[in-house]
């Protein structure tokens, strides 16, 4: 790549100490100037942050992030030990940058026999400061700008934002889960891929599927029938596979992990992650590798050398060791492979048994140590807040860790933002944890079982006879039936069943209470009360006991108090109903937001993000002789921009004249003197449809020669009966009804009313809606921003045109708030274009020279103090080498530099349309 040596020309202006009429300037940009990366927009939120502090501020039993609370082995400590206090002093320097040669040589032995594949300890694995920089690698070396990425969901939460400051663009696909049978816990086997959706994510723009198996957070590990089915794809559409499988040892219940490796045609085309965190228990090592061809690995070397480097050396000794000892011990009990899973798969029963007995449904997971919960039943105790865009399940572990003292992981976390409320009801558990710390845990649970108990035991205590009998003695308008352990209670008067809970803070007339055989029914009697016979004995037992006194009393009731309650009651019960409601129309607008932006960026996918400004000196046209010479030079110019697709035009001022506007009057024919004015002018007449010209550009000498040329014929310059999405016109004078938007002219043979009331002789950009009635007199639209043709479906819309009074202006008042981010200038004196590789970007300026090159441009400028042209550009290009004459008009120099830069900007900006407390791997 062809980059300036010099500094930049905003250095120039910026440092510039002649012009003390500037230094305002200069100090303005200088504090105005980003700081942040483009990349690093919108992806600085981090869900880790924010639950860690909730952990540590509030008494809490942290079952949320994901790393074990107990030690690693010992054999794994003894290594550890051995290798800091040993003789051998160098393993406290470097090592080998792509790892420790020990540990790259019993790894690639170790997954040679497993993979069945004899691999090369120096070219096969590569070490990496943890399976977090492993992925880091691969993305780095593997995605370009406007590469697709494809993740499945649920997905660890650090791949969105690492695709997304690789330049690529995450596509997801989730796993989606299916009902049980026979009404038993669901399995994270019953989420499975959508074969058909699946498919349809991958594109001639897709680079490579991250798969992670067994899954984070979910606990799934793929069958060997789902990795062919993703081996399939990727040898169809030919992509690279990352295979995050750093929880490869921790699968259960018989369950086998299938390296996809392993499959056919699939390894020379994946990358496998592991990491020593996972595998030894000891997460704060960050040890990491990768295993593949080196083909793909030499890439992630070149990421590696150049970002971290280096791997802390006692810690890959000691990996190294345990990786000896378990290799003699493969297969056999007294492996830590083999005692790990089974200690953890009996954590993993005794946490799935604590979570459904408080009422969760757990979704037992096959591998990893993390379990995911279903909190569907628990919007009675923590309800959903309408129009709140925080998920779910969000508020709901923030809620458990204040008021429970447990803390979880919103699953929400590990979806995209379009997904994220579809799979707000579950939470993530980690049960990688001590014995002590899973009991706290239950305890906690247990505790929390208790306070949802669905009846409170008070009311059936025999010591608590008088009380029962007080209550059974006002049953008037209520039948409560006892089942088993649970007690329903029948309001009359509301007609529907009530929570158990609520029973102990109902008043005595509203309930009866008995066990299931009492028989208890509503009898309507003169009085206005029933009893069933057995609850009328029981309590004209109890009530035989006690003083008349006593009787007296007790049937006291405060109705007024009562009927109080009754309608607070009512009152809670109708808000609660309205709040599903208003829930339900959130979800359902949500939905169809959703829907709407999908589409919207279904449409960008078409769009042209980036701009491209052409700038030229006025003079040019003092070469011609006569205003009709000068009009046809300037209609060159303007095709020749079309042609292209130039969104800018800036003229500049070489010779001193001082121009900023197009209304200056031309001074003559033939004198050097607002040449860049006419020039402006005429390039702002053809770029105008045909039919706006008379509302837009009055009779002027300038123009009288102007509709002679040949028309540019854009795609925006429409016939009368020309069908097209986006018309541009002039909003009419002419009065409207209130409420109503304007009329404007967009050159059809009916007028068209927008969307809003603008002043009348506005030139605007219309997008005509669809469909249209045929009877209709006037069609319907919307106003839309001048360059929404452009970046929504790809139009190319004319280009503006801006007049700059010298050549640092053309920089300095660029209309993009972030500036030019690539320079181009063309001179003879440049660099074969031949030889140019340009990087991406967004807004490209090119800069064209007069007769006299662009160093008469830097003789007349006040703000430059440069003698060189190429220092101002981040490539100073020859655009035609080894031209056949000695000299190329600057009309022929447009012409031959867009041509010729026109492959090199392609292969620039194939971009499509369309992311410290972090759990790492």
């Amino acid at each position: 790549m062809l980059r300036r040596a010099g500094p930049s020309l905003r250095h120039f202006l910026l440092e510039r100490k002649s012009s003390a009429g500037y230094s305002s300037y200069a100090s303005e940009a200088k504090m105005s100037r980003p700081v942040q990366a483009r990349r690093l927009e919108g992806i600085d939120k981090n869900i880790w942050v924010e639950f860690v502090k909730l952990a540590a501020t509030y008494a809490t039993v942290n079952l949320g992030q994901g790393f074990p609370d107990f030690p690693p082995p010992d054999f794994l400590k003894e290594a550890f030990v051995r290798a800091l206090s040993g003789e051998n002093h160098m393993l406290h320097q470097y090592t080998r940058a792509f790892g420790h040669p020990p540990l790259v040589k019993i790894l690639a032995q170790f997954f040679g026999k497993l993979l069945g594949r004899e691999l090369d300890p120096m070219t096969n694995v590569m070490v990496t400061v943890g399976a977090y920089q492993a992925l880091f690698c691969c993305f780095q070396a593997f995605v370009d700008e406007g590469d697709e990425v494809i993740i499945i969901e649920p997905f660890f939460d650090c791949y969105e934002p690492m695709v997304k400051m690789a330049g690529g663009m995450p596509v997801f696909v989730p796993l989606r889960p299916k009902a049980p049978k026979d009404g038993k816990l669901m399995s994270s086997a019953d989420w499975q891929l959508d074969p058909a959706e699946l498919a349809s994510k991958f594109s001639e723009r897709t680079k490579a599927i991250v798969l992670n198996s067994p899954n984070n957070p979910l606990g799934k590990v793929f069958s060997r029938g789902e990795l062919e089915l993703i081996a399939d794809l990727c040898e169809k559409h030919d992509i690279l596979c990352i295979s995050d499988e750093v929880y490869e040892w921790l699968v259960y219940d018989g369950k086998e992990h299938i390296r996809i490796a392993s499959l056919q045609g699939m390894w020379d085309r994946t990358v496998m992650i592991g990491s020593a965190g996972k595998t030894f228990s000891a997460t704060g090592w960050k040890v990491g590798w990768t295993v593949g061809p080196n083909r793909l690995l030499q890439h992630l070397r070149t990421v590696h050398q150049n970002s971290a480097y280096h791997c802390a050396t006692i810690a890959q000794e000691a990996v190294a060791q345990g990786f000896q000892r378990e290799i003699e011990l493969y297969g056999k009990p007294d492996s830590y492979f083999v005692q790990l899973p089974k200690e953890l798969q009996q954590k993993r029963d005794w946490l799935v048994q604590s979570l459904d007995a408080v009422g969760m449904k757990p979704v037992i997971p096959e591998g990893t140590y993390f379990l995911v919960a279903d909190i569907s039943e628990f919007k009675s105790d923590v309800p959903d807040v309408p129009d709140s865009t925080e998920p779910y399940d969000s508020r709901f572990a923030k809620w458990m860790v204040k008021n429970k003292g447990l803390a979880a992981i919103p699953v929400s976390a590990f979806y995209c933002g379009a997904h994220k409320n579809n799979y707000n009801h579950f939470i993530r558990f980690c049960f990688a944890k001590e014995e002590a710390t899973l009991k706290a845990a239950n305890d906690i649970l247990q505790k929390w079982k208790r306070e949802k108990t669905n009846f409170d035991n008070q009311f059936w205590d025999a010591s608590s006879k008088t009380q029962a009998s007080h209550l059974l003695g006002w049953w008037g308008n209520v039948s409560s039936v006892l089942k088993s352990n649970s007690c329903i209670i029948r309001d009359f008067n509301l007609d529907k069943n009530l929570p158990a809970q609520r029973l102990k803070h109902y008043p005595a007339p509203c309930l009866a209470i008995g066990p299931r055989d009492a028989g208890l029914r509503p009898i309507n009697t003169a009085e206005g009360r029933g009893r069933g016979e057995r609850g009328q004995k029981m309590a004209d037992s109890s009530a035989a006991k006690r003083p008349k006194g006593a009787q007296a009393e007790e049937r006291k009731v405060d109705w007024r108090r009562w009927r109080q309650e009754r309608k607070a009651e009512k009152k809670k019960w109708k808000e609660m109903k309205l709040l599903k409601k208003l829930e339900k129309q959130r979800m359902r607008e949500l939905a169809e937001k959703q829907a709407e932006k999908q589409k919207e960026e279904q449409k960008e996918d078409k769009g042209r993000h980036y701009t491209l400004s052409v700038a030229l000196p006025g003079s040019i046209l003092n070469n011609a002789q006569s205003l009709e010479l000068r009009t046809y030079l300037a209609g060159q110019i303007a095709r020749a921009c079309a042609i292209f697709c130039v969104d800018e035009i800036i003229v500049f001022d070489e010779d001193g004249e001082d121009v900023k506007s197009v209304e200056g009057d031309f001074e003559g024919i033939g004198r050097r003197g607002k040449a860049c004015v006419q020039l402006a002018r005429i390039l702002q007449y053809l770029e105008c449809p045909q039919y706006l010209r008379k509302s837009f550009f009055p009779k002027h000498e300038d123009l009288q020669f102007a509709g002679l040329l040949n028309p540019l014929d854009s795609p925006h310059h429409m016939r009368v009966d020309e069908d097209s999405e986006y018309r541009e016109g002039v909003v009419l004078d002419r009065p409207t009804k209130p409420g109503r938007g304007s009329f404007v002219n967009c050159g059809m043979r009916k007028e068209v009313q927008i969307d809003r009331q603008l002043n009348p002789g506005l030139r605007v950009t219309v997008r005509l809606e669809e469909p249209q009635k045929p009877e209709a007199k006037v069609r319907k639209g919307t106003v839309v921003s001048s360059h929404h043709p452009r970046t929504v479906s790809g139009l190319y819309w004319g280009y503006s045109v801006r007049l700059a009074s010298c050549l640092s202006a053309v920089f300095s008042e660029c209309p993009f708030k972030e500036g030019y981010d690539l320079s181009i200038g063309t001179s003879e004196r440049g660099s074969s274009v031949d030889q140019a590789a340009l990087p991406s970007f967004r807004h490209a300026l090119v800069v064209f020279g007069g007769l006299e090159g662009l160093e008469a441009g830097l003789d007349v400028d006040p703000n430059l103090d440069v003698t060189d042209p190429s220092v101002l550009f981040d490539f100073y290009l020859n655009t035609c080498p080894s031209q056949g004459s000695r000299t190329i008009r600057t009309e022929e120099a447009l012409l031959i530099s867009l041509s010729a830069l026109r492959p090199h900007i392609n292969e620039a900006v194939k971009t499509p349309s369309d992311s410290c407390g972090r759990e790492n791997h």
